[in-house]
């Protein structure tokens, strides 16, 4: 049990904040076995109270503690079957529970909170039955339902009287052929709700189904291991002052003052949250703009914007002029590529030679991969030179490929 309380401790979340609460309930029991399994008589409920000890660690997890006190019997009438059994019952165990009030599911301080749990536990019986009267006399069941204190067939029967059950269990049962354990393991699964009142104070409803490992709590082995159901509620009870601790622990003053970013200026009135370090800002926590073109001055890249103007992400003026330009040259450039790609000629290179830019300079001018082809090196590729180019490609001279000549001659559209 420890050990098993050990691992649902490893599992949570974190380290609970939370105080251990103490609970104590009464409830039925239901047992589910071999006497009464195909008939009964009814009165198989039976009185159990229970007892906990749990603490929840984080959202979802907790274990518990527990234990069940009561009894369990079973009774059955037929023409050929005539058995009962009662039985004191303790049943000790642990149990991992799975909380939905976790604040994924449900909020965690919701008023009505759902949970299910699992165990393992140990458990105590000792199977009676009620098979003398008051004055111990032998039950004895006739074919027409009635009981008597002498078998049937007996020649005293006429004058045998009709006996009544007295449902006193006053004779320990067992098994002639097995001098079977009277205790044995279990495995709880459980379903409830818990109702909070409030802090401390509140309320669960449960059904507990114990699944044991003995087929003789009734003392009839007939194949199968006997079960049982617990259903009831419980007060519960939770240790220590929850709201004072938990105001204790917090500075107001200093939640008033935090300054995440450390930027001067206190969280509750920073507009901009998150500036970077060492960066000026104003009254509002927001990065200074002195050119108020709305980028900050830590990252413009032209300080002193013309009032009025439009600017590009780094704060730079855009000049439209430009841009219709080179949106012209582009729209060029992409016509004779096309044009090229579908009429491979030299006069259609030689058309798109008409635009060539020769304001490059420098050894870095062209791409390296492309230098080769500028021949008289002025930072140009003409049209002339890429048929050069072609021509020492089929002649074998250099080291020029299919895929570098039609990249080329992308580069060339594009200068």
């Amino acid at each position: 049990m420890i050990a098993f309380l050990a691992s649902v401790y490893s599992s949570a979340q974190s380290t609970s904040t939370e105080l251990p609460l103490i609970s104590g309930g009464a409830g039925l029991t239901l047992f589910s076995g071999d006497v009464g399994h195909s008939n009964h008589s009814g009165g198989s409920f039976r009185s159990a109270y229970r007892f906990g000890v749990e603490q929840r660690f984080g959202n979802y997890f907790g274990a518990e503690i527990f234990a069940n006190y009561g009894t369990l019997s079973k009774n059955e009438r037929s023409v050929t079957l005539n058995r009962n059994f009662e039985s004191p019952i303790l049943f000790v165990g642990a149990n991992g529970v799975f909380y939905f009030n976790n604040d994924m599911i449900m909020p965690r301080n919701s008023i009505f909170a759902p949970f299910i749990t699992a165990g393992f536990g140990f458990m105590t019986f000792d199977p009676h039955g009620d098979l003398k009267d008051v004055n111990g006399n032998k039950y004895f069941y006739w074919s027409d339902g009635s009981i008597h204190d002498v078998d049937q067939n007996s020649p005293i029967a006429q004058f045998s009287p009709i006996l009544q059950r007295d449902y006193k269990y006053e004779t320990k049962l067992t098994d002639s052929t097995n001098n079977y354990a009277r205790h044995t393991f279990g495995i709880p699964i459980g379903i409830g709700a818990r109702f909070n009142f409030g802090n401390h104070l509140g309320v669960d409803v449960r059904a507990n189904y114990f699944l044991t490992f003995t087929d003789y709590i009734d003392n009839v082995k007939e194949g199968g291991n006997d079960s049982w159901w617990w259903m009831g509620c419980s007060v519960y009870y939770k240790l220590g002052k929850v709201d004072k601790e938990k105001n204790e622990g917090i500075d107001i003053k200093a939640m008033l003052n935090e300054d995440y970013d450390g930027d001067g200026v206190v969280d509750g009135s920073d507009e901009c949250q998150g500036t970077p370090k060492g960066v000026k800002v104003d009254h509002k926590g927001c990065p200074l703009d002195d050119d108020n073109d709305g980028v900050p001055d830590y990252l413009d890249k032209e300080p002193n914007t013309k009032h009025g103007a439009i600017v590009d992400g780094n704060g730079v003026t855009i000049d439209y002029d430009k841009i219709a330009e080179q949106a012209r040259k582009d729209s060029l450039n992409e016509a004779q590529r096309d044009s090229f790609a579908a009429h491979p000629s030299q006069q259609t290179l030689s058309q798109g030679n008409n635009e060539v830019h020769t304001d490059k300079t420098g050894a870095d001018c062209i791409p390296e991969e492309f230098r080769a082809a500028d021949v008289n090196k002025d930072c140009v590729i003409t049209a002339d030179e890429i048929n050069t180019v072609i021509d020492n490609f089929f002649d074998g001279i250099g080291d020029w490929t299919a895929d570098r000549i039609n990249r080329l001659i992308d580069y060339f559209f594009d200068q």
